[in-house]
């Protein structure tokens, strides 16, 4: 793994979380759609990158989002399961003639019929996770299930304008 990406990877996720716990924390549109740009450090880490390093960095980042949030542990166990499903989703995604060693996930890189499904993917499985816990309650299923694909696509929405300002010039 190039150690400028990993330093320049790492920085971005140190920011997300930042971010998140700064000015995110209270922001929905109608209650329904929250924009959990954290979730950025998972799904722009390095192609290269350890299963096992990622869990950790997922789940310290998910438990840091929890102290802040105060919810024992939802972020932690939604951010390690999209980290476990990450290599899943690249197989399901793969190119006909596979991946590059050196590739990095952008928009510019991997265009956008690549990168908007893979982020779907992760961020889809990320809300979902989250909201059917934290409603915990089948008569929360039908407000949960509209929570998470709205936050989906407002975070679709969010980390495709990250990717069109942070293009390569």
């Amino acid at each position: 793994m190039n150690t400028s990406l990993s330093v320049k990877w790492f920085l971005g996720a140190m920011a997300a979380m930042a971010l998140q716990v700064l000015f995110l924390r209270d922001i929905a549109f109608a209650n329904v759609a929250f924009c959990f740009i954290y979730v950025w450090g998972i799904i722009k880490a390095p192609m290269r990158i350890a299963t096992p390093l990622l869990l950790v960095v997922a789940f310290f980042s998910g438990w840091i989002i929890d102290v802040f949030y105060n919810t024992h542990g939802l972020h932690a166990f939604g951010t390690v399961l999209v980290a476990l499903l990450r290599p899943t989703f690249f197989r399901i995604l793969a190119p006909a003639n596979g991946y590059d060693e050196r590739s990095e996930i952008s928009l510019s890189e991997m265009k956008w019929l690549w990168f908007f499904p893979y982020v779907g993917l992760m961020l889809v499985s990320h809300h979902l996770i989250l909201f059917l816990f934290e409603a915990s309650d089948l008569a929360m299923f039908g407000l949960s299930l509209v929570r998470a694909f709205s936050s989906a696509i407002l975070g679709l929405l969010v980390f495709g304008l990250l990717e069109f300002f942070n293009r390569d010039q």
